[in-house]
């Protein structure tokens, strides 16, 4: 074939790529937990799927230890004092 007859072809496919018609449809979701609607079939399922992936966090000496946390989130609150001048400065301690 000819160059001239690639071409040719060329846009004679893409005619008929282009005025095909579109397909498509609407996406619906289908929840798979039975507590958010889904099947109740589906509970055994999930469950098993669960029990193959472990036991998780123990508690106890394995648990993550958030005193640092706590201790933060005890002081946050007594520690900032507005200025009561209205200066737009505050202090840290409340003098």
């Amino acid at each position: 074939m000819s160059k001239r007859s690639w071409t040719v072809a060329a846009i004679i496919a893409i005619g008929i790529t282009a005025s095909a018609p579109v397909l498509a449809s609407e996406l619906v979701y289908h929840p798979v937990n039975p507590t958010f609607g889904g099947n109740p079939l589906n509970g055994s399922f999930l469950l098993s799927t669960a029990q193959a992936q472990g036991q998780g966090t123990k508690s106890g000496a394995q648990s993550p230890d958030l005193s640092g946390l706590t201790n933060a989130l005890a002081n946050l609150g007594s520690t900032i004092v507005v200025n009561p001048n209205n200066t737009g400065t505050s202090t840290a301690n409340g003098n």
